[in-house]
């Protein structure tokens, strides 16, 4: 049948695993997490994973070239093995590998130009090549691996900062992979879910004195909501909720949860409390209304939320967590 046939069309498909990115500072327990998945084998890229007795590429250390890491795709591409779950811990490691690998390939090893002889750093040039070979490696070699091999693919990063810009605002600086950014942009757009590791966190201010993080508690979160501070997210069919303890089973727990079922009780539970506020209580009904075009409704219950898409349902959210 052709690959364009309506008929096909209609086929339910098989949703792969997720592509999944974690970015946490060091110690965090990003490679716990992943550690825990199932039956998992770590492509190590530093030496964070050798503690653990979780199986481990290359098999005497960790991957020294970009040739290295190839190597390790390879191989989980061509032998027969039971691994569900493939980790790379960490990318911005491979990331460096692959810069001086771009480097050696495109510039004869000379990163800075002179004398006329163009480098690596040569207006941008040796990022921008590195972010397209890194494209390419995403979508050939590791998409095969999860759509041929059925493998989850996780990819660790420590924390960086990245620079939003926006036409309606300021810029500003936000929580992203520790990576170049045409490297980052390929990257996130390439992954399902990207979740940020970290601890609840509150800054305190004494007279005199610079303002000062300190951690709230010992828990350890996997954040996921987008916000300005970070870029993270859940692509559509890989929904998850705004953060959940760091941990392979609790993140298991939520990829079987029903979104849409927890953002309708999250939006009773707010038109509840703001239920003394009439005119924003019917500016929700009404942004209701124009989304199922079907007539007037009287009240907004579960049963006509269950009828909207879980990202309007998100929307209509957001707007009541500013009024309530």
């Amino acid at each position: 049948m052709s690959r364009f046939s309506l008929n096909k069309s209609k086929e339910k498909r098989i949703k792969p695993p997720p592509r999944l990115m974690i970015i946490g500072d060091p110690g965090i327990g990003k490679t716990t997490f992943a550690a825990n998945a199932e039956s998992p084998i770590i492509i190590a890229t530093e030496s964070g994973a050798i503690g653990t007795t979780v199986p481990t590429l290359p098999t005497d250390g960790v991957c020294k070239t970009w040739d290295d890491v190839v190597a390790s795709v390879k191989v989980l591409q061509d032998e027969d093995h039971d691994f569900k779950t493939v980790a790379i811990d960490t990318l911005d490691n491979m990331v460096s590998l692959l810069e001086k690998h771009i480097c050696q390939r495109d510039f004869d090893g000379v990163y800075n130009s002179s004398r006329g002889k163009e480098g690596f750093n040569s207006f941008g040039k040796g990022n921008a090549a590195v972010a397209q070979e890194l494209k390419k490696f995403l979508h050939q070699d590791l998409d095969e691996l999860q759509w041929r091999k059925g493998m989850q693919i996780i990819l660790l990063s420590h924390t960086g900062q990245a620079k939003v810009s926006s036409s309606l605002s300021t810029d500003w600086t936000a929580v992203a992979a520790s990576i170049p950014k045409n490297s980052l942009a390929v990257v996130n757009s390439w992954c399902d879910q990207i979740g940020h590791a970290c601890t609840d966190v509150r800054v305190i201010q004494r007279e005199g004195e610079k303002n000062k993080a300190q951690s709230v508690g010992s828990d350890r979160w996997l954040v996921f909501e987008p916000e300005p501070g970070r870029l993270v997210k859940s692509r559509v069919g890989y929904e998850m909720p705004s953060k959940i303890p760091l941990s392979y089973g609790q993140y298991l727990e939520a990829m079987g949860v029903d979104m849409q079922k927890i953002e309708i009780a999250t939006t009773m539970t707010l038109i509840e409390s703001l239920e003394e506020d009439e005119d924003v209580v019917s500016a929700a009904l009404r942004s209701v209304q124009k989304e199922l075009k079907n007539g007037e409704i009287d009240i907004i219950t579960p049963e006509i939320l269950s009828k909207l898409e879980l990202g309007k349902i998100k929307q209509l959210n957001n707007w009541l967590n500013t009024k309530a």
